[in-house]
């Protein structure tokens, strides 16, 4: 039985994380599927790296150049981490079937507002790799 050899391309989780991978949002209640399918990227897509890494060096940026010109430091509020951790949720949705308004941003970010249970179920299928290595996984 002869081993298979891969290439790098192969171990390149990241492109993997590009495609969408769909599933059915569940009532936390009955376990059910509710006919709402979503479409998200994983989590280490480079949209999704590549944002959190902008965001994050303005953030230092800002921080930085407000100790230079002598400010106090800024507390930046928790409202400020939760809205980041929203538009990080709504980055990752690409699509969806199930709902009669267009899947936008603005709309995704709308979902993840005020629906924390789909937001953790956003959460949970783009950070869950097996997702996007499924067939990657057949040798």
């Amino acid at each position: 039985m002869s081993k298979k050899i891969l290439s790098l391309a192969d171990l390149d989780i990241t492109k993997k994380c590009e495609e969408g991978y769909e599933f059915e949002v569940t009532d936390d209640s009955t376990g059910k599927g509710t006919g709402l399918f979503l479409t998200v990227i994983g989590a280490h897509a480079p949209v999704l790296t590549n944002y959190v890494q902008k965001s994050l060096n303005q953030r230092r940026a800002q921080e930085a150049m407000n100790e230079k010109r002598g400010n106090k430091a800024r507390v930046r509020p928790i409202e400020d981490d939760i809205e980041f951790g929203t538009e990080l949720s709504a980055k990752r949705v690409i699509a969806w079937r199930g709902i009669s308004d267009e899947c936008t941003h603005e709309n995704d970010m709308t979902l993840c507002r005020t629906n924390p249970l789909i937001k953790e179920q956003i959460l949970k299928a783009s950070e869950d790799l097996a997702n996007f290595t499924k067939s990657s996984a057949k040798s």
